[in-house]
């Protein structure tokens, strides 16, 4: 499938801003068409009830818990995916790829997901790795709310690395804005929101399977 869907110039942009301050923003790296085709897959997805109450932790410790973190998620897998989701793989197949060119960073495969945080959910501050783990190097978070509104919360907060209580920046959930940040160094979370949230969330990783 033809891997149209990437702005080039914007990546290049954002990789510039990645390798001054370790994290970056865009709003037009993919075209609005497809952010709305991926905004109307989760919406139908939710409906169905194919997403499902995410948890959190690692091996024993896995388990849900609403309080800190209240999405409903869905991984999409290459064996299960629908057109639309294989041109998303396409995508970011290309984009790992691209990062690998740029920043020799090894990176053999990513994991992705749908994410939806009804009305009221959040996710309290976190880093991405797991305990112990390395293995994601990149975190990927694309949005998909059409006419967000500033006081439907839901932005996401990231912090000073070195000072986790210090903001940097808070991102509001736009339709078609990416997020790109270095998964083993920043304290972030998603406040609460008070609309239907949705995204698409992923690592890039460095280990085989």
């Amino acid at each position: 499938m033809a891997q149209n869907q990437i702005n080039l110039i914007n990546l290049d942009r954002m990789f510039d801003d990645l390798a001054q301050n370790n994290w970056a923003l865009s709003s037009a790296l993919f075209t609005r068409e497809f952010c709305q085709k991926l905004a109307h897959e989760c919406q139908k997805l939710y409906a169905e009830g194919a997403l499902q109450k995410a948890s959190i932790g690692h091996g024993a410790n896995k388990g849900v818990h609403a309080e800190i973190r209240g999405d409903f998620t869905r991984w999409i897998e290459e064996s299960s995916a629908t057109p639309l989701q294989q041109e998303l793989l396409s995508e970011l197949q290309l984009l790992l790829q691209k990062l690998n060119q740029s920043f020799y960073l090894g990176l053999k495969r990513f994991e992705i997901h749908f994410a939806l945080y009804p009305p009221g959910a959040g996710y309290d501050k976190h880093i991405d790795n797991h305990r112990g783990s390395g293995a994601r190097k990149i975190t990927f978070i694309l949005y998909l709310n059409e006419n967000w509104q500033k006081g439907h919360g839901g932005e996401l907060s990231l912090y000073e690395p070195d000072q986790e209580n210090t903001l940097i920046t808070q991102v509001e959930p736009h339709l078609g804005t990416v997020v790109l940040f270095r998964s083993d160094l920043f304290p972030h979370q998603v406040e609460k929101s008070f609309q239907p949230r949705l995204s698409i969330t992923g690592w890039f990783r460095d280990d085989a399977s």
